[in-house]
């Protein structure tokens, strides 16, 4: 049973060891875009996601209103014997009014098979690849993209490698409240994501929520639709779903999570429907790092942490990948702040390329976390 996974990171840092010192050159230049005007009805900003068993989400915008939600589709280039037609919608965000956004389900498919598509009865034409059946299966994973040179520099070498779906956990266009880059974040990442399956969560740079005027997680709610519905979930902000042989779970850091909430409810339920033989590999990605030995976010994910993790670990999850942290940092398999051979290993990918730059200082070792809770346990 092979998975594979392509972690985008600029730096790997070692906590406990330093053979030698690395300067990372300085932040790069947030992205311009130039106008580029489209006809009303082409379609901008497709990207793709799975959307349950054997369906793929279309998500595309368009200026012009009137516009179809349909996809037309085929395993030949301009042979489109299938279509669909979807559901819109869109939004207002201060003086800012978002196009309409179509997203429209597709299906079934057949694995591990190119399928050519156009949106809105015209436009381009595009093609993405369904992810194989069983092993061996391919991840690419990189968190906190934002739109910098360095975010180009990550999707550049994620083009280069043959994966399956790419996983992102968080923060991605670093708007923060400029509706605008949402728009050219949708441009920058269509080449990829309109290729392969982009299954993301939420981040703090999501959330754009202003008092009283605007609700949290507004435009990623409309723009980045997740299989929430598929997976038995009320909220976009956390749902499941199969892969080839792996059960993945993207948890919400900015949802409620406490024993009463939905999502507590939700994920125990969905664990406990977990069936291991069909799906051997259970993985899980959220945004806050629940394990960090840096000094960025210190203790931030512990409220989750104590609530969350023994469901987890009750699960035997695998794989727990996090973003939030701009570095790169992998532990041992953990749980309860100690090594078990039966917890999970923690893999924080958070440095794909945003405009805040790399988080350098570490202020402990995991040996020294460790012995430093199992100390406060006695």
């Amino acid at each position: 049973m092979e998975l594979k996974f392509v972690l985008t990171a600029f730096v790997f840092i070692s906590a406990t060891v330093t053979t030698a010192e690395y300067i990372r050159p300085q932040p790069r230049r947030t992205l311009e875009f130039p106008w580029d005007p489209k006809p009303s009805s082409h379609p901008q900003q497709v990207h793709i996601s799975l959307a349950g068993d054997s369906h793929m989400r279309v998500t595309w915008i368009t200026d012009d209103e009137s516009s179809p939600s349909v996809v037309e589709y085929g395993t030949s280039p301009g042979g489109y014997n299938c279509g669909a037609e979807g559901e819109s919608t869109s939004y207002r965000y201060l003086f800012y009014r978002s196009g309409k956004i179509h997203h429209t389900v597709i299906g079934p498919l057949e694995h591990d098979t190119v399928y050519f598509y156009r949106c809105g009865r015209q436009g381009p034409e595009f093609e993405f690849k369904t992810p194989p059946a069983q092993f061996p299966i391919t991840f690419a994973v990189a968190g906190d993209l934002g739109q910098t040179g360095w975010t180009k520099s990550t999707l550049d070498h994620i083009g280069q490698c043959k994966y399956d779906v790419h996983l992102l956990p968080g923060d991605l266009s670093y708007a923060d409240y400029m509706q605008h880059r949402w728009d050219t974040f949708g441009e920058l990442v269509q080449p990829l994501a309109s290729a392969r399956p982009w299954m993301v969560t939420q981040g703090n740079h999501e959330k754009e929520s202003i008092p009283l005027i605007m609700d949290a997680f507004q435009s990623y709610n409309a723009r980045w639709k997740m299989p929430f519905e598929e997976s038995g979930s009320n909220s976009n902000l956390y749902y499941s779903f199969d892969v080839a042989g792996a059960h993945l779970i993207m948890l919400g850091s900015y949802a409620d999570y406490d024993e009463y909430s939905d999502q507590y409810r939700w994920l125990k339920d969905d664990l406990s429907k977990v069936d291991r033989k069909k799906t051997p590999w259970l993985l899980v990605l959220l945004h806050v790092p629940w394990y960090n030995s840096n000094e960025a976010h210190q203790g931030e994910g512990d409220g989750m942490m104590a609530i969350m993790e023994p469901l987890l670990y009750a699960a035997s999850v695998d794989l727990v990948l996090a973003g939030h942290v701009h570095a790169y940092e992998r532990s041992i398999r953990v749980n309860n702040g100690k090594p078990d051979p039966c917890g999970a290993v923690y893999i924080t990918i958070g440095d794909g390329g945003n405009k805040e730059g790399l988080a350098r200082k570490y202020v402990l070792t995991y040996r020294n976390i460790f012995e430093l809770s199992n100390s406060n346990k006695k």
